[in-house]
């Protein structure tokens, strides 16, 4: 549970990342027509990267675990759920919803500070 929420921040970040780089030196959206795969190319930098902190994001995971724990706790106190469904929820909203959250704002921070709109205009 920890590790998947870190891994999925550390990557949401990664894309962020990626994508301010690509737009910033490009001055195009990785979505206009022709630059995913150049795009694809600069998140493979990011990606590899990862790879190679995968033991700091083990670490991290595991001093986050104690609050994922509380929140599991709260959500099965909260809704008198088997812990197995709590723990269910607690993927759901931290690892899904979180996820896609962090995605959307990540990129959207990283497309206004590179100057370039998310969806290029239609030609």
């Amino acid at each position: 549970l920890s590790y998947g929420w870190v891994s999925n921040m550390s990557y949401a970040v990664t894309l962020s990342l990626s994508w301010y780089g690509f737009s910033k030196k490009t001055g195009l959206s990785p979505l206009a027509p022709g630059q995913w795969k150049p795009f694809l190319a600069v998140y493979a930098g990011f990606y590899v990267f990862n790879n190679i902190i995968r033991p700091l994001r083990f670490g991290a995971s595991v001093i986050v675990s104690k609050y994922f724990d509380n929140f599991v706790s709260f959500i099965q106190n909260k809704t008198k759920l088997s812990r197995k469904w709590s723990i269910a929820i607690v993927v759901i909203i931290a690892n899904v919803f979180g996820t896609f959250a962090a995605m959307g704002l990540g990129v959207s921070l990283a497309s206004a500070a590179a100057g370039v709109p998310i969806f290029p205009p239609k030609a």
